[in-house]
């Protein structure tokens, strides 16, 4: 919610949809901001360590990866982050793995977040 009240669109993580669990998590991401705002929502993004952009739209969508110490951490992390940033609308999971040291989960969460993007660009496409 805006400090006037009215609804943001919201993290894509629902509450209690992710338990604390002590096991460290990585997720693909897609970040909606306002339109053409996503390369200065990218910039400022710079600064946040876990977080790492590996694409985007060049208008209104970012592709990210995100490490976090448990799922309840990434879940507190995005909730924070959509709130304190009036340019982001919401953080949209298109991946989420458990790093259990045998996958590449920054790999495939770098997939995920890349077709996240993907995806939206061929519905805005069929839109218009």
């Amino acid at each position: 919610m805006t400090p006037d009240g009215r609804h943001r669109h919201g993290s894509g993580f629902g509450p209690e949809d992710l338990p604390d669990d002590g096991v460290a998590v990585v997720a693909g991401v897609v970040i909606e901001t306002r339109p053409g705002q996503g390369p200065f929502v990218a910039c400022r993004l710079e600064e946040i360590a876990e977080l790492k952009i590996v694409g985007g739209d060049g208008d209104r969508r970012l592709a990210a990866v995100w490490s976090a110490r448990s799922s309840r951490a990434l879940e507190v992390a995005v909730q924070e982050l959509v709130r304190r940033d009036e340019d982001i609308l919401g953080v949209f999971p298109t991946f989420i793995g458990r790093d259990d040291g045998d996958d590449d989960p920054v790999a495939d969460a770098r997939s995920g977040a890349i077709e996240g993007i993907s995806a939206s660009q061929s519905d805005k496409i069929e839109d218009e």
